[in-house]
């Protein structure tokens, strides 16, 4: 594991299910999205996790909507590394009913393929999801990120140019990064993001505890940077134990849009600030955006 004082804080300000109606700050379109990313820049986010909607609301891969995203930050004058969620989206072709034998009629298969879609823009960042994953719900709705898909999109990210943000949900989820690695798929120093935490919507994943992150942490291959998340109320402790240990982190409505129980943050910049403040507090230096791009191996952003 590579260690630095320095304090990579990335921001993921919608994700794919959180509505107006649950949080009336949260920024579905593109020019909110961009208003809000400019707010956290400013308060020390040097990456950010895009996610797009479409007009209606809904979570969507299409590459025009993650396009006009981009272009709206850096007209802003905004310097943050840009990173697109490859994450199906959950309009028409994102899900596909099984058709396989023996699977339950209940059962859905999420259109990953279609995820890629939202790196056509070419982003200096995407995220790569490791290891199969269940959506627990009525219906059950699996996310087929299997080795074979892997091996695909990391090579279509090598190609591109594309720094991918390893999204790591197990233990065995770092033994498939260890295969891409010794696929020579990955180039170093490997950014590695530990999801934790999401116990309550997805099947088979590690619940946050310090024990289980000290474990995680344990297991990274040689030259990897780490970020952790914490879904809803694990969120500050993760990612304070994630500071604590060397570590970077991610914070924002996608993951949680509370500041305390019961009590909604009023935007996603307010959460950066304070892990912003919690990082200076612990002797760790916030990075800009062209430090997290050195120690990350992405090249200088050109004017």
């Amino acid at each position: 594991m590579s260690q630095t004082d320095k304090l990579i804080i990335c921001v993921c300000p919608t994700g794919s299910w959180l509505t107006k109606e649950k949080h009336p700050n949260v920024p579905l379109q593109p020019e909110e999205i961009a208003a809000e990313v400019h707010r956290c820049w400013n308060e020390g986010a040097s990456i950010v996790h895009i996610h797009c909607r479409d007009r209606a609301g809904n979570a969507t891969s299409d590459p025009k909507v993650f396009a006009e995203a981009d272009r709206l930050i850096r007209e802003k004058g905004c310097d943050i590394i840009i990173q697109h969620s490859t994450s199906p989206g959950r309009g028409p072709g994102q899900v596909a009913r099984s058709d396989l034998e023996n699977v339950p009629e209940g059962l859905l298969f999420s259109a990953v393929n279609r995820g890629l879609e939202a790196v056509e823009p070419s982003p200096e960042m995407a995220s790569l999801d490791i290891g199969v994953s269940v959506l627990a719900g009525e219906p059950e709705r699996l996310f087929l990120w299997t080795r074979a898909f892997g091996e695909k999109a990391a090579r279509i990210f090598r190609d591109r140019g594309i720094k991918p943000e390893l999204e790591v949900y197990t233990v065995g989820g770092l033994v498939e990064v260890e295969h891409l690695i010794q696929k020579g798929l990955l180039t170093k120093p490997y950014w590695i993001s530990f999801c934790m935490g999401m116990e309550r919507t997805i099947e088979n994943v590690t619940p946050f505890s310090p024990r289980n992150l000290m474990h995680l942490v344990e297991q990274l291959p040689p030259d990897a940077l780490f970020t952790t998340l914490g879904i809803g109320p694990t969120e500050t402790r993760a990612v304070t134990q994630s500071m604590l240990l060397g570590g970077h982190a991610r914070v924002g409505f996608e993951d949680n849009p509370y500041y305390a129980k019961g009590l909604l943050a009023k935007s996603n910049a307010e959460l950066v600030a304070r892990v912003a403040r919690i990082g200076a507090d612990l002797g760790r230096q916030v990075c800009t955006p062209q430090e997290a791009r050195a120690l990350l191996g992405i090249p200088p952003l050109q004017a």
